[in-house]
């Protein structure tokens, strides 16, 4: 039945003090620091819904988004917040069908935004040199319902990838970039764009140049942050924190000369 919450799904539980947590749902219902809801075949859970629990509390269910299970799951690196992923998923134009190659798998975060978008034509091919890191990032991806959208492989991509002139777009998120710089011109369609993940500003320059050096016309080059805001009925204020600096994202397409278009 639409919309009923059922055993195994997860579940968005927003409390009365503005606070919220992900929850799985058991098969005997939720249990919060704000009391348990039971599951029962003549009272139903559903999402979009005020309950009540055994403790007089309200609750208030809704289903969580994909940025919401993606705060649950395991995390080996550091990753992208959506701050930064859905800025990279507008400037890299993926939409559903794409072809996506990602490298730096890491714990599969970015990889499931991506998947998440290409579905269900496209795909994501993620690569990473860790084992552990790939092994993680398939549970995860298990986890969210996208491993139907991605291949995950174990190598390096710097030593090149037997793919050409396949990719709609793609995401480097690698220790040292500049030495992948001509790995992602090769595998790219012409036009095509590669988003750079870059943790500091000493590697910006670096980066720049070794994309330039291999037939990328270098684009944008962001750094965002993002204020959350309290709204309460005459205490309107900036919350005490704010997301600011977590990494830069470079943005280049793939271009080429008059002679190396007329032998493509």
């Amino acid at each position: 039945m639409e919309g009923v919450i059922e055993p195994g799904e997860f579940v968005k539980v927003l409390f009365v003090d503005g606070k919220s947590s992900v929850q799985r749902v058991r098969k005997d219902g939720i249990e919060t620091h704000d009391g348990g809801v039971k599951l029962s075949e003549t009272e139903k859970m559903r999402f979009g819904t005020v309950v009540e629990t055994n403790i007089g509390r309200k609750l208030t269910l809704v289903k969580p988004t994909l940025s919401d299970l993606v705060s649950r799951i395991a995390r080996r690196t550091q990753v992208l917040y959506p701050k930064e992923v859905g800025y990279l998923l507008l400037s890299l134009d993926i939409a559903p069908g794409s072809l996506v190659f990602e490298a730096g798998t890491g714990s599969g975060v970015s990889t499931a935004y991506i998947a998440n978008i290409v579905r269900p034509s496209g795909k994501v091919v993620s690569m990473d040199v860790n084992e552990e890191s790939v092994e993680i990032a398939r549970k995860n991806l298990s986890l969210l319902g996208l491993s139907d959208y991605v291949e995950l492989r174990l190598g390096d991509v710097v030593g090149g990838v037997p793919e050409r002139n396949l990719f709609d777009a793609a995401v480097m998120d690698l220790p040292s970039p500049w030495e992948a710089s001509r790995a992602f011109w090769n595998l790219l369609k012409p036009s095509s764009r590669v988003a750079v993940v870059i943790p500091t500003y000493n590697q910006l320059e670096k980066t720049a140049t070794s994309l330039e050096e291999a037939g990328f016309s270098v684009l944008d080059c962001v750094d965002i942050s993002v204020q959350g805001i309290r709204v309460k009925k005459g205490a309107v204020r900036p919350l005490p924190f704010s997301r600011t600096h977590n990494a830069f994202l470079m943005f280049a397409a793939k271009v080429l000369t008059r002679d190396q278009w007329s032998k493509s």
